[in-house]
């Protein structure tokens, strides 16, 4: 893996841009809002994270909430083509951070892309000592999503309301 442009947020090191051989992880950018309001009114992807009906109906409002909440926010390209979203919340440097992770198309699930955007994440945030450990929360009926989380090395930490938590401390990775 390496970095490229030497893009860093100011005060915690964290690399803006990564890439790994053709799967690449950029920085969130305004004009991906139309893109992402799309993917995230998919039925599918609605229903595994409990929701009925669209979150918002302004591309711009989706943007923004993505870009407040998820700091940092990175798009997932495999060939300069949009393929899915990763980003961490609740980041308290040095210690912990939550993680989403969305391969939008259901056509590119289970080809190893969203293993490698978490890697090339994971190792970005460990070599410039961001966190120590990812945490990350998945509806109890989304099976997929656990199994996922499993076979990376995430380990169950508890249930609350519908929602489990899992974890996986970085220094265990290299």
């Amino acid at each position: 893996m390496k970095r490229t442009k030497g893009c860093y947020m100011l005060f915690l090191r964290i690399p803006g841009c990564m890439e790994d051989g053709n799967l690449r992880l950029r920085p969130l950018r305004i004009s991906d809002g139309p893109f992402i309001l799309r993917r995230l009114n998919d039925r599918a992807i609605l229903k595994a994270n409990g929701l009925s009906r669209p979150i918002a109906s302004s591309w711009f409002f989706v943007w923004w909430w993505m870009k407040k909440t998820f700091t940092p926010s990175y798009f997932i390209e495999c060939d300069s083509k949009q393929i899915g979203f990763i980003g961490l919340y609740n980041l308290i440097p040095g210690k912990s951070a939550g993680m989403g992770l969305i391969i939008f198309d259901k056509n590119n699930r289970r080809l190893g892309y969203g293993t490698r955007a978490f890697n090339i994440c994971a190792q970005g945030m460990q070599r410039n000592s961001v966190v120590k450990e990812i945490i990350v929360k998945v509806k109890t009926d989304n099976h997929g999503a656990l199994s996922f989380w499993r076979k990376l090395g995430f380990v169950e930490a508890g249930i609350i309301n519908d929602l489990i938590t899992m974890s996986m401390g970085l220094q265990r990775r290299i």
